[in-house]
């Protein structure tokens, strides 16, 4: 009995990025990512053609990001997750709308308290407004640092991180990250100056886009110079392994880096075409699972807290969160001509998640600590204990 109930706790764990992924786009929880996409999309719709008070939209995001938060907590309560699920209910009617019934019911409860109450007052729901859009600046800084723990526990648990033959570190270690920022920088320069607008029939800024090779190089050469200790560290006990993540990881922080650089620059510069609303919504889909991941990695110890049948919660609330922050601060901008518009503000937003990921690369690069190695250990072999336990029963 006991060895089963180990089982089980196993089977709600969440063990890559892409069991994740699976998680959060399972058929069980699809009711919960249609509400959150109608949802966003109805508010934004209600804040930019409707109302002149984002104040509303505000208290609404909010108390949708409370919800699912709350139902992050007790989500794996047995009687909770019968009615969160889709495998609970019967008719396909039951199965679409059945889940949600629990988190709208919350959403009404928390919103209709505050809308009731102390939001009577606009100059309260105006507050709100403006809380709730600089929001966006812990988010675009939560971000960076979901994408570097993230990053960092991917590539430390990968196998060719593992590799023990010592060797000594060379300057081609260093170089071949100046290569590759420059080589970054020009393909998306590229992209953004020549692929995109000839798509889009508008006319190819290249002289721009030139500049801003220069520039996103020069910065990323820059913090990869400060973190020279951690790419060519003077230790003897230097491994393939280490070398392996090191590269991989600042290949990987260099291109997301030079990505952000570049969406700042088109939004900052004017810059815009149609297909950045596909990449912020590309945007908001990364920074959730990495948030989630990030929750994930951090709560190994307390399965309870999260699993495969809270992961799409979390993953909800910071959705809301996210995209309430952004279309608040969309209705805003018209009213506060101080923030400028809000393609402005966006490019402001990824300048933000860049520092965020240069100012931590040296951190993300470094040598695993001696606790995470005893974690992986542990991890390797609890799934020994578990292949062994199935064995026997077998």
């Amino acid at each position: 009995m006991r060895l089963h109930m180990e089982g089980e706790n196993t089977q709600s764990s969440i063990e890559s990025p892409w069991d994740l992924i699976k998680t959060l786009l399972a058929p069980r929880t699809l009711p919960h990512v249609f509400l959150l996409i109608a949802g966003t999309g109805g508010l934004f719709v209600f804040v930019s053609t409707i109302s002149d008070d984002p104040g509303f939209a505000a208290i609404i995001f909010t108390s949708a990001m409370a919800s699912y938060s709350i139902l992050g907590i007790i989500g794996n309560n047995s009687h909770i997750k019968k009615w969160l699920l889709v495998d609970g209910y019967a008719s396909t009617l039951g199965r679409i709308l059945g889940p949600l019934f629990l988190p709208i019911t919350l959403m009404a409860v928390i919103s209709g308290t505050i809308l009731f109450t102390i939001a009577e007052d606009k100059n309260i729901r105006d507050m709100w407004a403006i809380a709730l859009s600089s929001l966006f600046v812990i988010w675009s800084i939560g971000q960076g640092l979901a994408l570097r723990s993230s990053i960092r526990d991917l590539i430390i648990r990968s196998k060719s991180s593992k590799r023990s033959d010592e060797i000594t570190p060379k300057s081609w270690d260093l170089w071949r990250l100046f290569l590759g920022a420059f080589i970054f920088s020009i393909i998306i320069a590229i992209l953004r100056g020549i692929v995109i607008p000839n798509i889009s029939g508008t006319n190819p800024l290249i002289f721009s886009w030139v500049i801003y090779t220069l520039v996103c190089f020069s910065v990323i050469a820059l913090f990869l110079q400060i973190a020279k200790d951690g790419i060519m560290p003077l230790d003897t006990s230097w491994t393939k392994g280490d070398r392996s993540r090191v590269h991989r990881t600042s290949q990987l922080m260099i291109a997301l880096i030079a990505w952000h650089l570049s969406s700042a620059w088109s939004r900052l510069s004017g810059n815009e075409t149609s297909a950045m609303l596909f990449e912020e919504a590309m945007l908001v889909v990364i920074t959730v699972v990495s948030a989630v991941w990030a929750m994930t990695n951090r709560n190994k110890s307390n399965i309870k807290f999260i699993s495969k049948d809270t992961a799409i919660h979390w993953a909800i609330a910071f959705g809301f969160g996210y995209a309430g922050s952004i279309t608040v601060m969309s209705g805003l901008t018209e009213s506060l001509p101080i923030l400028g518009n809000i393609s402005q503000t966006l490019g402001v937003g990824h300048i933000l998640t860049s520092l965020t990921l240069l100012i931590g690369l040296k951190t993300t690069i470094s040598r695993p600590k001696v606790s995470e190695v005893i974690h992986d250990n542990e991890e390797i072999n609890l799934e020994i204990e578990e292949l062994t336990n199935e064995l026997n029963e077998i």
